[in-house]
């Protein structure tokens, strides 16, 4: 009885393991050939300090998240993800009914201009804008912690179209 309970868990792990699954997305055809990658720190062009960096981790954990390319240090990437934060714009989504010059809710939408390089050659791969958008209250506690909270969404949202565009080129 257990050798044929041992027999069939054989046979479903070898029907399973063929059925073409596989960790990570689909290489682009010009990014076929590349293993590793690193995150350079964006640059900054805004007047919100600490944005940069938030970008910055955004992208390599979306990258690792992703399990397409694996991360290396700046030696030995085969290229190398940077960029800058363009702009951050404010948006009132919600006006006080009492003032409606008096926005309660602001969204905040942060446009990243990024580079794939080539680390081999210097060539770029690919270059494009990603944005990311959040929101946050501006008449609840503590509005600076908010920001903040709302500029790290965003972070992530722009970083999680990067790694798109770089597994789907």
């Amino acid at each position: 009885m257990n050798r044929l309970l041992s027999c069939i868990t054989l046979a479903v792990g070898l029907l399973l393991s063929s059925c073409g699954y596989h960790l990570g997305g689909l290489k682009p055809e010009r990014m076929e050939k590349l293993e590793t990658f690193c995150v350079r720190m964006f640059g900054n062009y805004t007047t919100q300090p600490g944005v940069a960096m938030q970008v910055t981790n955004a992208v390599a954990d979306a990258m690792q998240r992703d399990g397409t390319y694996r991360m290396a240090p700046a030696s030995s990437a085969d290229f190398v993800v940077t960029g800058e934060v363009a702009s951050i714009s404010r948006n009132s989504l919600r006006t006080d009914p009492e003032d409606s010059y008096l926005s309660t809710e602001i969204e905040l939408t942060i446009r990243v201009r990024y580079k794939v390089i080539d680390r081999h050659t210097g060539e770029t791969l690919w270059q494009a804008t990603a944005h990311g958008s959040g929101s946050y209250f501006n008449q609840v506690g503590n509005v600076q912690t908010a920001i903040e909270s709302a500029l790290s969404y965003a972070a992530r949202q722009a970083a999680d179209d990067i790694v798109l565009t770089l597994t789907t080129l």
